[in-house]
């Protein structure tokens, strides 16, 4: 209130400095000055008017005016948080009605004990745990970012959103997995999900466009389409200024389709078979663009396979969180980067999943007009689970399964390459090692074998070549190893070896390309 008291005297005050200066009181005048009263009171009355019209407050409309994000949306807290319940209550009604499960028969009395018991470990299945659960928490997440909050404003949200459900929204005691996976796994997958959406959404679009696109990005986002619907946004509003929020230079979005052939030495069941698969290939951005935010750069993939155990048998994103330049010159950029990492895979012959961070070193070398040089080298650190065939040693009171899989902490090095082509990428390589301590699992002691303290050494190399044969149309190869072995610790035991090999030939469709220069900007 005090700027609207002083207001008037303020205006008084500037009208009296106005009659005795005469004009040159509020305007400052050019040309040859004269002496006389206007020429010594015009230097004191301007700088006092200035002064004045400074401390004036602005426009209310302008002084109140609400910070809205590069959708022209405000932050309403209230909604993303009523959206969280919603989502809470509904996957609660599935699985109290259609499903009949066992352990939703919530009360005041279930809420209480879950808070006392504490945190457990639980004993879902690995697809629950590993992509249903982010999945879930993609939804928290995004409840607050199409409501106006950016990516670190969003992340609590996915927290308090997955908190709440562990304490209040089933009888099982709170699961520390389900809260790290939940939450981090869904933010990660909730961003990608939020910039895909916005590559087909178009505000200025109208009639059947408009409907097409927005029915499209709200199957992709569910939440953001609610949100949209929720406050008439659906058919309103303008599209980002920021390029890199809508349509970034660079995108590359391809679907392949193709033969897969699994051979597994030391798996979960011993089966060597060919099957058909297709992928999602999604390239967003420029990692070596100047002042990234979260996520303007990231890759995911994407795929379903046919006679497997799972129909997602993989789903994998690397989103830029930030990134410096080492070296901008023009001949050889080198930038160090920080990227979340999601990992999903799932098939009768592997399971390895988790969210962690990888800190890089990456670094691009120009060959030729046409060819462009890639390489990476990080440490990534990593929280998630892999197979192992003395996980079911951990049981708890009230467990419905035994776990085939151990929970751990992992951390390594990844070292890849990729060798583009006219813009597109054309091979690419990489390799990953981790150490992975079992938290929960394969830890703890089994009859008169004794104590076991599981310890996994993972190792993955993946080359792949894709060719483009005719206008959007190309056919590619991918081949991956992937080894596990597992230290038990005991000298019982033996160790156990995993081998696993995949080989794949496949057609390309190019979906979408923009060829923006791959380089800072």
């Amino acid at each position: 209130m005090q700027p609207q008291i002083t207001l008037k005297p303020m205006m008084t005050l500037i009208t009296c400095c106005a009659v005795l200066g005469g004009p040159s009181a509020l305007h400052a005048q050019s040309g040859n000055a004269s002496v006389g009263p206007d020429s010594v009171t015009s230097p004191i009355n301007d700088t006092l008017a200035t002064i004045l019209l400074r401390a004036q407050p602005e426009d209310s409309t302008q002084q109140n005016a609400p910070s809205l994000d590069q959708w022209g949306v405000q932050k309403n807290a209230a909604l993303a948080v009523g959206e969280i319940l919603l989502v809470n209550g509904l996957v609660w009604a599935f699985n109290e009605y259609p499903r009949g499960a066992t352990f939703t028969q919530i009360n005041p009395r279930s809420w209480y004990d879950n808070l006392r018991g504490g945190w457990k470990w639980d004993d879902n299945n690995f697809s629950t745990n590993m992509f249903a659960h982010p999945f879930h928490g993609s939804l928290y997440y995004n409840a607050a970012r199409s409501n106006g909050f950016n990516f670190w404003a969003s992340v609590p949200f996915a927290f308090l959103g997955s908190g709440f459900w562990e304490c209040c929204g089933e009888t099982h005691s709170p699961a520390i997995n389900d809260w790290i996976m939940t939450s981090v796994g869904g933010s990660i997958i909730g961003e990608t999900l939020y910039r895909i959406s916005s590559t087909i959404l178009d505000n200025e679009a109208t009639g059947s466009e408009r409907v097409w696109r927005e029915i499209g990005a709200a199957a992709l986002n569910p939440a953001r389409g609610f949100s949209r619907l929720a406050d008439g946004r659906m058919g309103a509003g303008s599209n980002p200024e920021r390029q890199e929020e809508w349509r970034p230079a660079r995108i590359d979005h391809t679907l392949s389709m193709g033969a897969r052939r699994v051979f597994d030495q030391g798996a979960l069941e011993e089966t060597d078979n060919t099957t058909g698969f297709v992928m999602f290939d999604f390239r967003y951005g420029n990692p070596f663009a100047h002042d990234v935010k979260p996520f303007d750069f990231f890759t995911m993939q994407f795929q379903l396979n046919s006679r497997d155990k799972q129909a997602i048998g993989l789903w994998q994103i690397r989103g830029l969180l930030a990134n410096t330049f080492l070296n901008d010159a023009p001949g050889n950029q080198l930038i160090l980067g920080a990227m979340l990492n999601y990992d999903y895979i799932n098939n009768n012959a592997l399971e390895f999943g988790g969210t962690g961070v990888t800190g890089s070193i990456a670094s691009l070398w120009p060959l030729s007009s046409k060819f462009l040089l890639v390489g990476e080298l990080g440490l990534e650190g990593l929280f998630g689970g892999v197979n192992s065939e003395f996980s079911f040693i951990v049981q708890t009171p009230g467990q419905e399964r035994l776990r085939e899989y151990d929970f751990g902490l992992g951390v390594g090095p990844r070292v890849g390459g990729s060798l583009f082509w006219s813009g597109r990428e054309f091979i690419t390589a990489e390799y990953r090692w981790l150490h992975m301590w079992a938290l929960n699992g394969a830890v703890g002691t089994l009859g008169s074998v004794g104590e076991i303290n599981a310890e996994h050494t993972l190792q993955g190399l993946t080359t792949a070549i894709k060719i483009p044969i005719i206008g959007k149309f190309g056919v590619g190869a991918e081949f991956t190893w992937y080894q596990r072995r597992t230290d038990n610790n005991n000298a019982q035991l033996e160790i156990v070896t995993q081998r696993v090999r995949e080989a794949r030939i496949f057609g390309t469709w190019e979906l979408s390309f923009s060829g923006g220069e791959l380089g800072s900007n």
